[in-house]
């Protein structure tokens, strides 16, 4: 599970920001379940203020440390630039750290680049103190623990991190901590890469065909459908054969009226029953796998009313068992009641530059628990609103 994770000088960042999943021992046992990490944050702020950017900073952040940016297009045996901005170009350092408990240990991973080229890299074990077990300086030496000598033979490039390698190389000495680590950054779905927002999805065929394929998938899918859309009855899958004599799956959708069933196709449902077909899959193989999920506006074409229903699945666990997580932005404001001060992140941006909060960091008594969060965030007293000037009064 990720504890923590914090960057700078990335996008509209400039100083160090951190989104924290912790909880500490103020924190209602009713929320966190006696759990040290929640499962759960949802990020808010104004149009422009940089929420989109802290999910590019999740994706970027994990995607380079497997090495994955051929998908930006971006070849590595050149010196192309890394698919990613400083602040307004700085040549500043970028930094990244992510905190991760694996097993009840802590592993703390920091990065630092600047000229596509990784400037510092360390991995440090955090069980009763801190333990740093790997370090690379920017001319690529590496220190180490024992277990990890071998790695010092190992000619890496200037932009390649150490935890990509352990599926690339074949090493004498078991690399366990490094392969755990591996993992914990394998398991990322977002919706978000260096373009920005991406609507990602298999498409109703390649779905529908899934769903035919599980059972217990297309279960999960029909419940959370007919929670959603109180009209549809029950949905079930025909096949026909396209124009190269190959089988294709497509839903149908059971509504019913005065005692009678009535067949509808995917194209006569709404929207958000549309989308809810389409991305639950995703929702649903995060779950079963314990994933993070980091999507950027997740209220797409969704009901006010669906959104808590979705984020409380990865708060009841016994649904969601793996302790999965989930980040997201959103446009919604309501949402924002269902997470509390505990799970919400807002976004300011002041003179073009970022930074982020979470709520219970907020001192003093205007927020609560069991108190509503939207009527104070709609009056602008805690931030991550635009401005609103009416009659030339700044409100």
């Amino acid at each position: 599970m990720i504890k923590r994770l914090g960057f700078s000088n990335f996008y509209s960042f400039k100083e160090y920001s951190e989104v924290s999943f912790e909880f500490d021992k103020n924190v209602p046992e009713s929320i966190s379940k006696k759990l040290s990490t929640g499962t759960v944050i949802g990020i808010k702020g104004s149009n422009g203020s940089g929420k989109t950017n802290v999910i590019k900073a999740i994706n970027f952040f994990f995607s380079f440390c497997l090495d994955k940016f051929s998908y930006y297009g971006v070849k590595k045996e050149t010196r192309d630039s890394l698919p990613y901005k400083s602040f307004f170009g700085s040549d500043d350092v970028t930094e990244f750290d992510i905190e991760f408990l694996i097993d009840d240990i802590t592993y703390i991973y920091e990065l630092e680049i600047k000229n596509n080229k990784i400037i510092k890299e360390t991995i440090i074990r955090n069980k009763k103190r801190d333990v740093v077990l790997i370090e690379r300086n920017e001319h690529g030496a590496i220190e180490c623990i024992k277990d990890f000598d071998e790695l010092k033979n190992i000619n890496l490039r200037y932009d390649q991190s150490i935890i990509s390698i352990v599926d690339k190389f074949k090493f004498n000495n078991k690399m366990y901590e490094l392969d755990m680590l591996n993992f914990e950054f394998v398991k990322l779905l977002s919706n978000v890469d260096y373009n920005g927002y991406y609507d990602f999805n298999l498409g109703v065929e390649g779905t529908t065909k899934r769903y035919k394929e599980s059972e217990e998938l297309f279960e999960f899918i029909k419940s959370i459908i007919k929670s959603a859309d109180s009209g549809i009855k029950d949905i079930v899958i025909k096949d026909r054969l396209n124009e190269d004599g190959e089988k294709v799956y497509f839903p149908l959708f059971i509504h019913e009226n005065e005692g009678k069933e009535f067949f509808m196709p995917f194209k006569d449902e709404s929207s958000g029953t549309k989308e809810l077909y389409k991305k639950m899959i995703v929702y649903h193989l995060v779950l079963n796998g314990g994933g993070v999920l980091a999507f950027d506006e997740f209220d797409v074409h969704l009901h006010a009313n669906v959104l808590p229903m979705i984020v409380n699945l990865f708060l009841d666990f016994n649904i969601n068992k793996k302790h999965a997580q989930f980040i997201f932005t959103a446009h919604n404001t309501e949402i924002i009641d269902t997470l509390g001060r505990y799970r919400s992140v807002l976004v300011n941006k002041e003179d073009n530059e970022s930074y982020c909060y979470r709520l219970d960091e907020i001192k003093g008594s205007i927020l609560r628990n069991g108190r509503p969060i939207s009527p104070v965030y709609k009056e602008g007293k805690i931030g991550g609103v635009p401005p609103i000037f009416l009659g030339g009064k700044e409100l």
